[in-house]
């Protein structure tokens, strides 16, 4: 991260805004679930993974390795 010109600061504050994104999608998914076609299901589920895959990139840096944390964070993947 320090490549970039980010500081840990910085990386705290993407990662939660990273994870508010993710609660967001999570509850909008499970209210419009019925509503949606499977393409956008199907374009729900990579955006959800491809936002945890960026938090647990930046759960390397920050060193955020809380087990209950990344549990919490791990049921709000949409499946």
């Amino acid at each position: 991260m320090r490549q970039f010109g980010l500081s840990y600061d910085d990386a705290i504050a993407i990662q939660c805004c990273l994870v508010i994104g993710l609660e967001a999608q999570k509850i909008r998914y499970d209210e419009h679930f019925h509503e949606m076609t499977f393409p956008e299901r199907m374009t729900a589920q990579l955006d959800s993974s491809r936002t945890m895959k960026k938090i647990a990139y930046l759960n390397k840096f920050t060193g955020v390795h809380s087990r209950r944390s990344l549990k919490r964070l791990g049921k709000l993947v949409v499946e």
